[in-house]
């Protein structure tokens, strides 16, 4: 049960925020970078807003291929970012307030949509492996069981690392297929010979798990606590420890394991009372919610980042809202949800008045938000979620 508790989570993280290993970071020091990634594929969203400062005029921000860029000129360096995505009747909708100081570049995660961004890849393996279970990843989590020696799945038009897992994560004779820097554009055939296989090796462990990194693919939950065979300068492992009790999650990225595991870490106990002391709306309807700055206990690990959803059962938009410590000070720890009169900003964005605050997590970390949300070798932060 512990180990499918991790599981959940590491898929969300990764879903709503972990997905910025390919994000480049800006070299000027008022700009802001942002990018809309589709599983790999840059395509623009429905519509990017920004604003300059706490009282600036919002402004639609035209992006390239799913690339946006936007200065900051406010003293402070604070800004805000709105992204829609739209899709049918509904639409996703991600708001990151920070400061320069805090935050430079930011990757945003909407649906990819198969007709248009996806492509059919068709594995031809050895007739020995008729009737196992195929495990396909490429820049996103892509399971296929085939009772037969061919498979087709659909995949990102898009450049990366290709694996190809045969046989379960508890068959002890799993192998392993990497195929680096593979790219497809349009339908392609691939052939998987014997030869090509590596079987995987198991990693020693206590109660510390161990994820691939292999470029921008994320190996979870199919395989864990093995090795990596032939690694390459861009892979690493992602070592996870989860307390399900303490509803917590620490993570650090390493290419040697095992790691150990500090007792500041092992001791943390996450706050049982909530860090949100009034939910309202104001005049205009929104959500004005205040906030108890949640201060750090562990030494060396700062307080980076808040996440949490407005959510309303049956409201065309779901919303996401990141918030950095230094942008929350600068509001005196009021969050306003913005008001945002442009024409293009419809009612449906709009959150509805009698929402709720759903998935609510504190990032604490020694390092930048930019450094762990990016894997970065060396990096590591710890999660936890409040209720």
């Amino acid at each position: 049960m512990k180990s499918k508790w991790i599981y959940v989570i590491l898929v969300t993280l990764f879903a709503v925020f972990f997905l910025n290993s390919c994000l480049p970071l800006s070299t000027s020091s008022k700009e802001v970078s942002i990018v809309i990634d589709r599983s790999g594929i840059n395509r623009n969203a429905t519509l990017v807003l920004a604003q300059d400062g706490l009282n600036g005029e919002w402004k639609e921000l035209t992006g390239t291929d799913g690339k946006y860029k936007f200065t900051v000129n406010d003293p402070d360096g604070v800004y805000s970012i709105v992204a829609v995505d739209k899709s049918g009747n509904s639409s996703d909708i991600e708001l990151f307030h920070s400061t320069l100081a805090e935050r430079k570049a930011v990757n945003i995660e909407f649906q990819a949509t198969p007709e248009t961004d996806f492509a059919q890849l068709t594995i031809n393996l050895p007739a020995t492996y008729e009737a196992s279970q195929v495990t396909t990843f490429f820049r996103q989590y892509v399971p296929g069981i085939i009772k037969q020696s061919s498979v087709t799945v659909q995949i990102p038009k898009s450049k990366s690392d290709l694996v190809v897992f045969i046989g379960t994560k508890q068959d002890s004779s799993q192998k392993v297929y990497i195929k680096r820097d593979f790219e497809i554009k349009n339908a392609e055939t691939l052939n998987i010979e014997e030869k090509d296989l590596k079987t995987l090796e198991s990693l020693t462990t206590s109660d510390i798990y161990y994820f691939w990194i292999i470029n921008n693919t994320h190996t979870l939950p199919v395989v864990f606590n093995k090795k990596i065979p032939n690694m390459a300068t861009n892979d690493r492992y992602l070592a996870v420890y989860g307390d399900l009790l303490a509803g917590k999650l620490w993570f650090k990225v390493t290419k040697d394991v095992p790691v150990s595991l500090s007792n500041k870490i092992k001791d943390f106990t996450p706050p049982t009372t909530t860090i949100i002391s009034d939910k309202k709306t104001d005049s205009n309807g929104l959500p004005e919610i205040t906030f108890i700055p949640y201060e750090s206990t562990i030494s060396d690990y700062k307080t980076r980042l808040y996440t949490f959803s407005i959510y309303k059962f049956g409201s065309p938009s779901k919303h996401t809202v990141n918030i950095t410590p230094g942008y929350l000070t600068k509001v005196g720890n009021k969050y306003k949800f913005p008001n945002i009169t442009l024409s293009q900003w419809k009612d449906e964005y709009k959150p509805a008045r009698d929402y709720t605050i759903q998935n609510l997590m504190v990032f604490l970390s020694p390092n930048q938000i930019e450094e762990f949300s990016a894997f970065k070798l060396g990096t590591e932060y710890l999660a936890f979620g409040i209720q």
